[in-house]
């Protein structure tokens, strides 16, 4: 799905798109999806990415599952509602 320039200039301007980027795959995976699937789909530096989650984390927009050999990614509610209003800009 493409979006119009002018929705991506504003978002480009006001929002950082990493960040972004990674609510929006954490969104569109609602199965299961760890840090270095991020990291690859958006061509992202692991380390970045796992600071990224750990902060988003403390704010309460994303929620860890471990399982025996990694820790899967969800978005909460609060994630979710952010992510949507994000998208709406």
């Amino acid at each position: 799905m493409t979006e119009p320039d002018s929705k991506k200039s504003v978002r480009k301007l006001f929002l950082h798109e990493k960040p972004f980027l990674l609510l929006q795959t954490i969104s569109s995976n609602e199965g299961r999806i760890y840090s270095a699937m991020i990291a690859k789909k958006i061509d992202c530096s692991y380390a970045y990415i796992v600071k990224l989650i750990k902060s988003m984390n403390r704010l309460g927009l994303t929620a860890f599952e471990n399982t025996k050999h990694k820790k899967i990614i969800r978005l909460t509610q609060k994630g979710k509602r952010i992510f949507k209003l994000l998208s709406e800009i």
